[in-house]
């Protein structure tokens, strides 16, 4: 079935997206160049960003950071990492860069993000004692 994305590129096209999609996901703790990209795919960077664009409908950078911070968000809900820590598992050295570069994404700072959307790994009413269960 014909899809917007396909539509829009090459199959060519569509398979070098989806093959520096790869390589983007799997390099998240790094901060990636189009031209190292480019040179992993063996293409121009100009093939690229077109690609990219026509496929995913974004630029190249666009999309990382995008990506880079839904999986940000998710670890700050967590709760498991500080902001330092989760900065650094994207990539970015600089903690208010990435700060910057969240607020660009979500209007709001980790830290406010965090507070808003902490998900709760314990129950919000205790499990009754054998003492409680009995009398109850």
């Amino acid at each position: 079935m014909e899809t917007e994305k396909t539509r829009k590129c090459t199959k060519s096209q569509a398979e070098l997206a989806e093959q520096a999609s790869s390589y983007m996901l799997e390099h998240m703790d790094k901060k990636i160049t189009i031209n190292e990209i480019s040179e992993k795919m063996h293409v121009s960077q100009t093939q690229l960003k077109n690609s990219f664009r026509n496929y995913y409908g974004e630029s190249v950078y666009k999309y990382i950071r995008s990506r880079k911070m839904k999986l940000a968000a998710d670890q700050l809900a967590e709760g498991q990492f500080s902001v330092m820590e989760i900065a650094g598992m994207f990539g970015y050295e600089n903690c208010s860069k990435f700060a910057a570069a969240f607020r660009g994404e979500y209007g709001v700072s980790p830290s406010s993000y965090r507070k808003q959307h902490r998900v709760r790994n314990f129950p919000t009413q205790l499990p009754k004692t054998a003492q409680e269960q009995h009398l109850a």
